[in-house]
């Protein structure tokens, strides 16, 4: 662990008076004994435990009250208990005892190694981060559907799509697919499937770079099979157990092959936007995904996909799910719909 320049003596710092240090090291040595205390811009003191600082808000643990969160900006002045962890803007983190006095002066006792130099209050980002893990985590979900009607009519339909990412700190991997088929009294009415593949590497907690490969076909849409590779900058604005938006910004080569028309290939601009948010205890999912796709050859030659729907357990894993697809090409082949709206029910299981 990093340890910050230590004063064995009480040395005036160039912008902090001399008696402004000898009451942050006398706070420190005159509570060896006691419990973490703060005192708020209102004149409230409040004993107890530091729990943790970050987003600027620090939790503390108070026999009284128990655990309560303070706006850090609120905090005027706080002695720590031991073994508080402090990580500072440039990444360095430091362990032991903390003093902050009403100047906004602070300063870390580290035991034997001794006070670090003084600091500012606004160098500090969090007391106690959490501890990163870097095993890989899986998640993912499987859902189908399907309807089978005989007798004065014959239905069939099959929808199934997947999804699963093995995620670290560092990295993400995701693998997704989807198939819809549906015919009517023996004449298809639809046909068509999707796969991607796509690793992000990421540069810090929410910038990462991304490389990709898209599979799709539609052979209603005279599509026999298009082809992307791209690769990009996403954004990860939040990523938590209730809610997860990204946005994806990149360029993509993308070649089709068409059963009549004239097989095509182009360069493009990929735009891409993912959210899902959870309601009700985290028990229904709401999602929306995003894909768009805008040719450098011919900006109206575009192509644009959402998902948008819902997800609900029934029982532990298992869920049912609607959602709506849309699918729309702004040049497509002579005869071919612009757009293709599919809505689809379906049971699944994720995990």
């Amino acid at each position: 662990m990093p340890v910050l320049p230590v004063v064995t003596k009480i040395i005036p710092h160039p912008r902090i008076k001399l008696s402004s240090l000898c009451a942050l090291v006398f706070s420190l040595c005159s509570t060896q004994a006691m419990a973490a205390s703060v005192v708020l811009d209102n004149g409230d003191q409040i004993s107890g435990e530091v729990i943790k600082l970050g987003d600027n808000i620090l939790t503390f643990k108070s026999p009284l009250f128990g655990e309560i969160e303070v706006p850090w900006k609120r905090v005027t002045e706080l002695t720590s208990d031991d073994g508080v962890t402090v990580q500072l803007k440039d990444g360095t983190k430091v362990k032991g005892r903390v003093a902050l006095n009403a100047q906004g002066e602070l300063i870390i006792d580290q035991g034997d190694l001794g006070w670090s130099t003084p600091l500012k209050k606004t160098d500090v980002v969090m007391f106690n981060p959490p501890v990163i893990d870097h095993s890989v985590k899986y998640s993912g979900r499987a859902n189908l559907g399907g309807v089978f009607n005989r007798g004065n009519s014959e239905d069939d339909a099959l929808n199934f799509d997947a999804e699963f990412i093995a995620r670290t700190p560092e990295n993400r991997y995701t693998v997704a697919a989807e198939v819809n088929e549906a015919e009517s009294a023996g004449v298809a009415t639809t046909s068509n499937r999707y796969l991607k593949t796509q690793y992000d590497a990421f540069l810090s907690e929410k910038d990462y770079l991304f490389v990709n490969a898209k599979g799709e076909q539609d052979k209603l849409a005279d599509l026999n099979l298009r082809t992307s590779l791209g690769a990009g900058y996403g954004y990860q604005f939040f990523e938590t157990e209730r809610a997860k938006l990204s946005t994806e910004y990149g360029l993509a080569y993308i070649n089709e092959d068409y059963i009549v028309a004239p097989d095509e290939s182009f360069p493009s601009l990929s735009l891409g936007l993912d959210y899902e948010r959870k309601f009700w205890n985290k028990r229904l999912v709401f999602f929306n995904n995003n894909d768009l796709s805008v040719s450098l050859e011919d900006t109206a030659d575009a192509l644009f996909k959402t998902k948008v729907g819902l997800r609900a357990p029934i029982v532990e894993n298992v869920n049912v799910a609607t959602q709506v697809n849309v699918d729309y090409d702004n040049m497509p082949p002579p005869g071919v719909e612009k757009t293709d709206t599919s809505l689809i029910f379906s049971v699944g299981y994720g995990f």
